[in-house]
């Protein structure tokens, strides 16, 4: 039972982590797709109420199921494979936006305007959560499939 409670919270304590940062980012280059501009200043301080409170809940759970779970389980196998195919396909689009804006930029089909630097921005923080969810995760998955059984 404990090992169960200890995945689920760890679980949906990074799923908020994880979405609040990627809002978080977004919010601070004032650029959420598909939000107004005048509803971004509100989404920041809960993006950040949202994180400061699941980062360490999820820290904290997180460090002991590290500590008491059956590595070689199915539950420890998904909840791994999980965040790491989560953290590489958002890693994927969000880089391809970040470098096609980039590049529309470059060759000037598009205007160096703030909308544009803010959505760089934005994209630039997405792919760095992103990429840091993938890698920790991804490691720790590969760490424990070349584990010798």
């Amino acid at each position: 039972m404990w090992i169960r409670y200890l995945t689920i919270v760890s679980f949906i304590s990074m799923l908020a982590t994880y979405g609040s940062a990627l809002t978080l980012g977004w919010s601070l280059a004032r650029n959420i797709p598909g939000l107004r501009p005048e509803v971004q200043a509100e989404t920041l301080a809960y993006s950040v109420a949202i994180t400061i409170i699941a980062l360490p809940v999820w820290f904290f759970h997180w460090r002991w199921a590290k500590r008491d779970w059956p590595w070689g389980s199915e539950n420890t196998q998904r909840y791994l494979a999980f965040f790491t195919v989560v953290g590489l396909i958002a890693t994927v689009i969000i880089g391809v936006q970040f470098f096609a804006r980039t590049v529309e930029l470059l060759v000037g089909t598009r205007k160096a305007d703030n909308d544009s630097v803010n959505y760089l921005l934005g994209a630039m923080w997405s792919s760095a959560i992103s990429l840091g969810l993938w890698l920790y995760h991804g490691n720790i998955w590969l760490k424990l499939r070349r584990r010798p059984r």
